[in-house]
């Protein structure tokens, strides 16, 4: 999976109708409430000191207040995340209630995104330009631009876990820190190349795979990924040099052939694409091939015993509390999706469309779930968990189709 371009934070630019001063400070900082002085409901949004603010009338809704002031309905979720601590239950404004507008610097149609809590905020890098983190007494983990691979030390050589092109001169930098054995074999955690297509460079290693990521790479023919020379389909086991990890496949979750990695005696895990501590997932768990295998490969992460998880993004290391707060999002989203699903006729949506053109239909009825979940899902998390915003309406999208098409009864 691709790492998501960084939000430009450059200063707000004087246009239109909105102008944005010190009073759009707290707005952008996401609080919802902004103290301005009182103004009779107006069609226009009010400007004071710099900053603007929208009196509700009778009849108003989110969407419709995005849609006019905004440029797109779908910045109603900017509208809720400023204003959340004043709006009722129900989620829209009452007539003359005020609500605080976002900052868009570049002009209407521009998002703006809630701020990153603490725990998703990135750490210090040091001069090296990566972070390096000792797990235990041999099992290291490397951390740089969001992409992170791992390495344990054994007294017959190093054992290399993932090889992103992102980290060639890091990694590499940072096994020669630790110690001068040479890298004698190399995990494929999963077969997509931003994690893997920097293997070719560790020269000629034993290679370990799950069979479908062999058959993936195979496919691809990307010299970058040279193919594995140890292959398995359930568990594998490497004792090396004093040191042990186990292997393990827990099915098709982010992608078939994504592997469970375990450090018994560092009490560390590392699986890939799959919970990314402090942070909501990235849009469809980076196409996912099962988001019910999402959903069991947490419930797997969940019941080890292990005090460090790696996840192959974002800016640090994770705990047994960041998996189960995963957890408890992915399972959130699901059920919250499912409830959706089941409220929402279908067939209404059909009929809003030219006959026969059941993508079209059917999008207008995958919108409309979505429109459910979003709200569920913004009151418990927004704050909590990093990016709440950015991709959780495309991920209900992705978890509403495999309500109706994968239909599992065990979650």
């Amino acid at each position: 999976m691709c790492e998501a371009e960084q939000h430009d934070h450059r200063s707000p630019s004087r246009r239109g109708i909105l102008r944005w001063g010190a009073a759009a400070v707290p707005a952008a900082a996401g609080l919802s409430a902004l103290a301005l002085p009182t103004q009779a409901a107006t069609a226009t949004p009010a400007v004071t000191g710099g900053g603007a603010y929208y009196e509700a009338a009778r009849g108003d809704t989110l969407r419709g207040i995005a849609s006019r002031f905004l440029g797109s309905e779908r910045r109603w979720t900017e509208l809720y995340r400023l204003n959340q601590q004043v709006l009722d239950k129900s989620g829209e404004p009452r007539t003359g209630q005020r609500l605080a507008l976002p900052e868009s610097p570049d002009g209407a149609a521009t998002r703006t995104f809630a701020p990153l809590p603490a725990t998703a905020k990135p750490l210090p890098v040091p001069p090296e330009g990566y972070r390096l983190d000792r797990i235990g007494d041999a099992f290291y983990a490397v951390t740089a631009g969001g992409t992170q691979a791992a390495f344990l030390v054994t007294g017959a050589g190093v054992v290399v876990i993932d090889a992103p092109p992102s980290l060639a001169e890091a990694l590499p930098a940072a096994i020669r820190r630790v110690t001068g054995r040479k890298v004698t074999h190399l995990v494929y955690s999963h077969d997509h190349a931003d994690h893997t297509a920097g293997a070719s460079a560790f020269g000629d290693v034993v290679r370990i795979a799950h069979t479908a990521t062999a058959e993936r790479i195979r496919t691809a023919q990307d010299p970058g990924r040279p193919m594995p020379t140890v292959t398995f389909d359930d568990r594998y086991r490497l004792d090396l040099g004093g040191q042990r990890l186990l292997l393990s496949y827990p099915g098709a979750n982010h992608e078939a052939g994504n592997i469970l990695i375990h450090a018994p005696r560092q009490r560390a895990a590392m699986m890939v694409d799959l919970v990314m501590p402090g942070w909501a997932p990235f849009r469809a768990w980076g196409t996912a091939d099962s988001v019910p295998g999402v959903l069991r490969a947490h419930d797997q992460l969940a019941r080890m015993d292990l005090d460090t998880y790696i996840g192959g993004h974002v800016h640090r290391l994770g705990t047994k509390e960041d998996i189960e707060v995963s957890r408890e999002f992915v399972r959130d989203l699901w059920s919250a999706t499912g409830k959706a699903v089941a409220a929402t006729d279908m067939a209404p949506y059909f009929g809003k469309v030219e006959p026969g053109n059941n993508w079209a239909g059917f999008d207008l009825y995958l919108q409309a779930v979505a429109d459910k979940v979003e709200p569920v899902m913004y009151r418990k998390w927004l704050g909590r968990l990093g990016a709440v915003d950015v991709f959780t309406r495309e991920n209900a999208l992705t978890v509403a189709l495999s309500h109706i098409v994968d239909a599992p009864r065990d979650l």
